[in-house]
């Protein structure tokens, strides 16, 4: 009996670019074949259990046709409010029964990131059929698979998406893949019915891609005539044009598009909204009109289907419409991934889950934050099913961005918390050092209220970076005195060089560079270092063409001691650039730091708490094995304050 690969689908993006064209050319083949009537068994032996707790005809049927053509057996829930599911039982426990019965499943789930549940639980491959409103991934590899046949290829081509997008699970898997084979989107949401922003930072993140989004309203004041899309609202009636001299942005073409390659239009998802998404006499309506300029002679129009009211009937007898060949299309595309893990598992393949980021680990239930997805399969599978999440990419700086790991949804926290100190903090940026070196001793909290912070047990902080801010004539009398100490240390100055870290670091080499051009007549080089992008992020400033650090002594500058995060990356920055003489680190501390309930762990030792002591620590360069040199010595000049004492209480 034929064995399958333990690879579960549970997004397009789990499938590599070379896998799907091997997909594609099993599933010609068996196209080909069933068209010839040709008998296949390579899944003889083989049971398929398709468990689809929402309703489906399409992506079920072919899915089982599928199998059976293969020669292999299904096994099913009629209904799956009639199995145990009804009684309470647990994603978890079913997938981990159903796996002792069948060597796959196909899993229909109301909830979005319940495949990714499922894929964790069951010990057979798990293909995602539809996650809520999150993906659909085999019904995108029927889509490319039938514009890839009508087109001859993916890449350069313009799709338009049309309709519901913010509910259209199709639409995000079929974005992500348009994206990845190079192909132009451009999106036509119906009012309100925008991609999530969240399918558009995972693009922006993960492939540096983005499109176009153009309203109803905005396609409706562009100037030009019916060489366009034409789309009908059910009342009043709407035109959408697409003209030549629309600055419409896209990535990676960046030019109008010349002509459309397909309108992909999708119903709307009102079994996903709430009353107040509802707005039906607003959605659109395609009809044959919109085939009729230049600009779209060669379009297709696609429909993962059931349709409503969105499509014309009259475009049925169009050659352009697609839309059942899609849907036929997914018996032998879904025969060819069957297939494919099949060949998987001649190899014995299994394959871990992709790599979503470090998992953050939150000690305690009061504690752990709650995904704000209301529809996440977190917030309905009980205790079992703790909530995790990893760092996002957040671009407020008010708040901690942390992502889901089921559903993707971002979750903006504004307090976060110590656990041994039980102290919590507002969070802003100047906190995000800190927050990386909790998540990685696992002692970070994080709170949505204040209220529920110190229903934990959680103090606030008193003192601080947020609270203690140096004085800018505190700050001038800090930078002098570190300047001194500088000189004082370093009797050869000619041959120093000043490294700050972005963005406030590298203001204060600048003005240590100055104070010490001032105090000896010796200018030494500057350079800037982002410790936050890249390893080979440093680069000369004011007027530098060029930036030395093979023998010399490196200054590393920087305002605060965030944690050593910081510092480790751009040493290991420097020492890609070439071996330095020496290091040394020139950090202003302020008063507040003291409070902090950390230390820089790249010393070892504490923070120096008088203008004369002294940290000195080794260092070995990145990636060499051996002793240190007696020169890879680094000493910490810093400034450090004496705590204030606490006003009186009045």
């Amino acid at each position: 009996m034929p064995q399958l690969a333990k690879i579960d689908l549970v997004s397009i993006e789990d499938l590599q670019t070379s896998e799907i064209d091997r997909i594609f050319e099993l599933a010609d083949e068996f196209a080909d074949g069933l068209a010839r009537g040709q008998r296949i068994a390579s899944a003889s032996g083989l049971i398929m259990a398709t468990l689809f707790y929402e309703p489906s005809t399409r992506t079920r049927l072919s899915f089982e046709s599928a199998m059976h053509r293969l020669g292999g057996g299904v096994i099913s829930s009629a209904d799956m409010q009639a199995s145990s599911a009804a009684k309470g039982e647990s994603l978890a426990d079913t997938v981990r029964v159903v796996s002792s019965y069948a060597d796959l499943i196909v899993l229909r789930h109301p909830h979005d990131g319940a495949a990714r549940v499922a894929a964790d639980y069951a010990t057979c491959p798990v293909l995602n059929a539809g996650d809520g409103s999150r993906e659909h991934p085999t019904q995108t590899l029927c889509d490319l698979y039938i514009l890839r046949r009508k087109k001859g290829h993916l890449k350069g081509l313009t799709v338009a998406l049309c309709g519901d997008l913010k509910f259209g699970r199709t639409v995000h898997s079929l974005i992500y893949a348009l994206a990845r084979f190079g192909a132009n989107i451009v999106a036509v949401p119906t009012a309100g019915m925008d991609v999530p922003g969240y399918v558009l930072e995972r693009l922006a993140a993960e492939r540096n891609y983005s499109f176009s989004t153009v309203t109803m309203d905005e396609l409706k004041s562009i100037a030009g005539g019916l060489d366009a899309l034409y789309l009908t609202p059910s009342a009043p009636h709407q035109m959408a044009l697409f003209t030549a001299g629309d600055e419409i942005q896209k990535i990676p073409s960046a030019e109008p598009p010349a002509a459309l390659d397909a309108f992909y239009v999708t119903r709307m998802q009102k079994e996903r909204m709430t009353a107040k998404d509802i707005n039906a006499g607003d959605y659109v309506r395609f009809d044959a009109r919109a085939l009729k300029t230049s600009r779209t002679q060669s379009a297709v129009v696609m429909h993962p289907l059931p349709r409503t009211d969105e499509l014309a009937y009259e475009l049925d007898a169009d050659p352009r419409a697609v839309y059942f060949e899609q849907a036929a299309a997914g018996v032998p595309v879904r025969m060819a991934l069957i297939a494919w893990l099949i060949e998987k598992g001649k190899a014995a393949a299994r394959r871990e889950a992709p790599a979503a980021g470090v998992a953050i680990r939150f000690k305690g239930e009061a504690s752990l934050p709650r995904c704000a997805n209301s529809n996440c399969i977190s917030r309905f599978e009980g205790a079992y099913l703790r909530a995790r999440f990893t760092l996002a990419r957040g671009v407020d700086p008010s708040a901690l961005a942390l992502k889901c790991g089921f559903c993707e949804r971002e979750l903006k926290i504004e307090f976060v918390g110590h656990v041994r100190s039980h102290r919590y903090y507002r969070y802003d940026d100047t906190l995000q050092g800190y927050v990386r070196q909790w998540i990685e001793e696992g002692s970070l909290a994080v709170f949505e209220s204040v209220k529920q912070a110190e229903e934990g047990g959680y103090e606030p902080y008193k003192r601080g970076p947020q609270r203690e801010i140096m004085k800018p004539d505190e700050i001038a009398s800090a930078v002098e005195s570190l300047a001194d100490q500088i000189i004082a240390d370093l009797p050869d100055l000619t041959s120093v060089s000043m490294v700050g870290v972005v963005s406030r670091g590298a203001i204060l080499a600048l003005r240590l560079r100055d104070l010490i051009e001032r105090k000896t007549r010796i200018r030494p080089p500057c350079a800037a270092l982002d410790a936050y992008t890249h390893a080979d992020a440093m680069s000369p400033i004011d007027g530098a063409e060029d930036f030395n650090v093979e023998g010399r002594t490196i200054v590393l500058v920087d305002d605060v001691i965030n944690s050593g995060w910081t510092v480790q990356r751009a040493m290991a920055t420097i020492w890609k650039r070439g071996r330095p003489a020496a290091v040394r680190l020139a950090v202003l501390i302020d008063r507040g730091h003291r409070a902090v309930p950390i230390r820089p762990n790249y010393c070892g030792k504490n923070i120096p708490t008088s203008r004369t002591e002294r940290v000195q620590v080794r260092l070995s360069a990145p990636g060499v094995h051996g002793k240190s040199k007696a020169n890879d010595r680094v000493m910490i000049y810093s400034i450090v304050e004496p705590l204030k004492q606490p006003e009186p209480a009045n």
